[in-house]
């Protein structure tokens, strides 16, 4: 698409970034002496109609699934790319169908994890899970659904869903970003990619994972070749470092490294992936045009999200303030 067709939303775009949280609202919350207190800081925010409830029930998951739903909805009307949208929300649609995979291989009512997130109904994903077939749902959500099935007919193993939907939504978000026709967007998407795999292997080898393991979970679709990256299993974290220090992300790798051991950190992984992507997002916001605009808010509303749980279930716990602090992800607008 050409990136003027993108004019209005992006204008709308700059309007919702103004009811983003700030540092001011999360250094307040940090420093407020219980959690009700922190909460009470919500009451400046688009957040302001649910803090009574949640200062009562404490179910503030629902208040952020309400918000993150409500931000979803409202891009699907206003831009005009709608593939977009679904790449964004993507991730939702296939927690999803792990949960519909479970209920009908368990007989249980999961309902209560369903997010009520995506492009397509949650009643046509049921019937493709059910089915293998459906007259709405593209064919990469056929794919990823009969390989499932397919998988759990012959060796009956509820773990395995996890493992071959983890690998399919990559596959199939890498074919969306080309689906939507954006210049910048399949980039990102294997920058993306490229930082779960580095996740997924620095785990792996954590665990001590088999290579076949690895080769199952690994997705192929980021720019970094997947035997590659099972080879360096079979090394050591040194050698994960200097190859990693021969690509793009060298500067990223140094960042990941334990001081105090040495060694690649788990936590300081997907820490610094975290915010190695928001940085991408923050200069996207200068765009006046095109695609990625949308995209950076949508990310930053789910990173918002993620530091506001993070704060209150600290306060819920009694969890000192710089504790909280050091596991935050970088904000949008800092």
């Amino acid at each position: 698409m050409k990136d003027t067709v993108y004019g209005s939303s992006n204008v709308l775009i700059r309007i919702y970034e103004n009811d983003l949280l700030t540092r001011a609202h999360y250094e307040r919350m940090l420093s407020a002496e219980s959690f009700e207190q922190a909460v009470n800081v919500l009451r400046e925010t688009p957040y302001r109609n649910d803090v009574d409830r949640i200062k009562e029930d404490r179910d503030y998951d629902s208040m952020f699934m309400n918000e993150l739903h409500q931000t979803f909805e409202e891009l699907f009307e206003i831009v005009p790319n709608k593939e977009l949208i679904e790449l964004a929300g993507l991730r939702y649609a296939y927690h999803n169908l792990k949960v519909l995979f479970k209920e009908e291989v368990t007989n249980q009512d999961l309902s209560h994890i369903v997010i009520p997130i995506g492009r397509y109904p949650l009643s046509d994903l049921r019937q493709a899970v059910r089915t293998g077939e459906s007259d709405v749902l593209p064919k990469a959500y056929l794919d990823s659904i009969n390989e499932v099935k397919t998988d759990y007919e012959e060796y009956q193993n509820v773990q395995a869903v996890d493992i071959i939907l983890d690998r399919r939504y990559f596959t199939h978000l890498r074919q969306l970003a080309d689906e939507t026709q954006e210049p910048e967007i399949p980039e990102v998407v294997e920058t993306m990619i490229d930082y779960n795999n580095l996740s997924t292997l620095v785990r792996g080898m954590k665990q001590k994972r088999t290579r076949n393991f690895l080769t199952t979970v690994l997705s192929s679709s980021g720019s970094i070749p997947k035997e590659a990256l099972v080879d360096l299993a079979d090394k050591d974290y040194s050698a994960v470092l200097q190859y990693f220090r021969g690509t793009q992300y060298r500067q990223l790798i140094d960042r990941c490294v334990d001081s105090e051991t040495g060694e690649l950190s788990t936590v300081k992984v997907d820490f610094e992936t975290d915010n190695a992507y928001m940085t991408r997002m923050r200069e996207a916001r200068l765009q006046a045009f095109g695609a990625m605009p949308v995209l950076a808010y949508i990310y930053a509303k789910e990173i918002e999200v993620k530091n506001l749980r993070l704060i209150l279930t600290g306060k819920e716990s009694g969890v000192s303030a710089e504790h909280i602090r050091e596991r935050m992800r970088m904000n949008y607008g800092q």
